[in-house]
């Protein structure tokens, strides 16, 4: 073997002789094998707790816990061990306790940063957050900004994944399958929840289809401005499950609006349709207010004669919707010696709410703009269609349902004027 300063010659097995030549190393490092590497630096020290600490109290104030502070609960803990601990399990959950393990308190949609009004059951790890960062268009949630930029450039989605079914000027609304789309709608549903004290629904919304309200930009695409959720199949004949309106795109007349679809769509159908009940405080109002709208706009077509079923085939409402509305404004009266009912209507009572409507509302659904066919068959929706009419007049007990069953008589509609008091 040849010196190592002049170089190593190997010889090969191989056909060929190769050679190999190692430079000499100016400064040899030699290994101690008893030495170990040292490894303290890797171990948080005292002031590295300390820049922690300082950071995430500067993130998040409300929950913050400072060395000292975990040094008295570590010595409360040590004596505590003989004392009986409680292993009862906790009526809340720890990721849904208010103060406890829930911090979200805004969301950040677009361009919007909106405060959350109820508590949404997002996962431990995102709810411990004070501020949720979703996107727009796909309704993902993340935790950092850093996050939800770098996901608003790979992001290649504009508009809902669902089929486009209605579009005026710059409002559009698209209609999403729970069973085909089912991520988009569980985070709609978590989204919905927020602001939604009586919402229930979160994760099972495969029975649902959702109609998704957006506002049409050519430049950027579809903003998410609300949505209303209906089921497939339902028994009781229900066209409406659960309604949101986003706080930043509320007073815009969009509730009415997706309340007008609804009823488009169930008369699309051919049947009649109702909201699902109970209905919240807030929600009976906008449906009355809706309801009166609809019916009186059928009362002044200068008609003399008109049954309660005939508004409600070209309203879309069910007659025990009517009945209430027309009771509740104090247009339904017994007629005298009989057990018939009549519809009172004060022309200029009418007309004037109806002015007043359409300045305050100017947002209507245009039929002719809806291209859609309904999801059910048409065998399955004319059984529908019989069977609430048979159980609207089995329905008993109750004024308005006595009054619903009595006035398939085509009651008499008259003016105020003509009406002895």
């Amino acid at each position: 073997m040849a010196d190592a300063d002049a170089g190593t010659e190997v010889n090969q097995p191989a056909r060929k002789k190769r050679t190999y030549t190692r430079k000499a190393a100016t400064n040899d490092l030699k290994l101690d094998p008893t030495a170990r590497a040292d490894t303290k630096r890797f171990v948080p020290q005292a002031q590295d707790q300390s820049m922690f600490d300082k950071a995430r109290e500067a993130i998040n104030p409300e929950d913050t816990v400072t060395v000292a502070e975990k040094t008295t609960t570590a010595a409360t803990a040590e004596g505590r061990k003989g004392e009986k601990q409680d292993t009862s399990t906790p009526s809340t959950p720890s990721g849904l306790a208010v103060g406890v393990g829930y911090q979200v308190k805004k969301i950040r949609l677009g361009s919007y940063v909106i405060d959350s009004w109820y508590i949404s059951p997002y996962p431990d790890e995102y709810s411990r957050h004070p501020l949720l960062y979703i996107c727009e268009f796909c309704l993902k949630y993340m935790k950092s900004e850093y996050t939800y930029q770098r996901h608003c450039m790979k992001c290649q989605l504009r508009h809902p994944p669902g089929d486009e079914i209605y579009r005026d000027g710059g409002i559009s609304v698209f209609e999403v399958d729970g069973r085909k789309n089912k991520i988009y709608c569980q985070n709609l549903c978590l989204i919905g929840k927020m602001f939604l004290d009586t919402k229930t629904l979160y994760y099972d919304v495969e029975p649902f289809l959702f109609y998704i309200l957006c506002e049409y930009d050519a430049g950027t695409g579809y903003h998410f401005a609300g949505y209303y959720s209906k089921e497939k199949r339902s028994a009781q004949g229900y066209n409406l499950s659960c309604i949101m309106i986003l706080p930043s795109r509320q007073r815009e007349g969009y509730g009415k609006l997706l309340i007008e679809f609804s009823y488009l769509l169930s008369k699309k159908e051919g049947v009649a349709g109702s909201p699902e009940k109970p209905l919240s405080d807030f929600g009976l109002l906008s449906y009355l207010s809706y309801w009166r709208r609809a019916i009186y706009e059928v009362l002044v077509d200068g008609r003399r004669w008109v049954s309660v079923e005939e508004i409600s085939a070209e309203t879309g409402l069910t007659v025990d919707d009517v009945v209430s509305t027309l009771q509740t404004d104090g247009m339904l009266q017994r007629v005298h010696g009989g057990s018939g009912y009549r519809v009172v209507v004060d022309g200029e009572k009418v007309d004037e709410y109806l002015r007043r409507a359409r300045v305050k509302n100017p947002k209507r659904v245009d039929p002719k703009k809806l291209m859609w066919a309904p999801y059910l068959t048409t065998n399955t929706r004319m059984g529908l269609k019989t069977g609430l009419k048979t159980g609207l007049k089995a329905v008993a007990g109750g004024e308005v349902s006595e009054a619903a069953a009595e006035l398939n008589e085509e009651p008499e509609i008259e003016s105020a004027g003509e009406i002895s008091v």
